[in-house]
């Protein structure tokens, strides 16, 4: 097998004869594929199944983005002031949260049912909102 080396042309009468050009041999192609971009695409694949594999803090870095999960205190606080600027006295609802389920107790007027429903579910780091509330007129 010949190495692969560059082949020399001579001058075609556009360049001086002194300065003879050189052409790379053609290069090997794998399914129709230069195999410049197979080496690039397997580098990049390789690069990329290492960070998967080996970097465990990524998946939970991204878990946390997605959905925050906030101490069930921390977020019983938040409602409750959040309530606070929706009805006048947010301490007669009772008010319990468990892992982001938020649970709403206690009688309220129709049109303060769908606010305070609301107000809760808007606060960061609620997952639903357990609506147990009495209308009275």
């Amino acid at each position: 097998m010949r190495p692969n080396r560059p082949r020399r042309v001579e001058s075609t009468g556009l360049y001086p004869a002194a300065l003879p050009m050189e052409f790379p041999l053609r290069k090997r192609r794998t399914l129709g594929i230069p195999t410049r971009a197979i080496d690039v695409l397997l580098g990049v694949a390789l690069g990329a199944a290492l960070v998967y594999f080996l970097d465990r803090a990524l998946p939970r870095a991204r878990g946390e983005a997605l959905e925050e999960r906030a101490d069930d205190n921390l977020l019983r606080e938040r409602v409750r002031n959040a309530l606070a600027q929706t009805i006048a006295d947010p301490r007669a609802i009772d008010l319990r949260v468990h892992d982001g389920t938020v649970i709403l107790k206690g009688p309220a007027t129709g049109e303060q049912i769908a606010e305070m429903v609301a107000c809760a579910s808007r606060v960061r780091g609620v997952r639903f909102v357990d609506n147990r509330l009495s209308p009275t007129p």
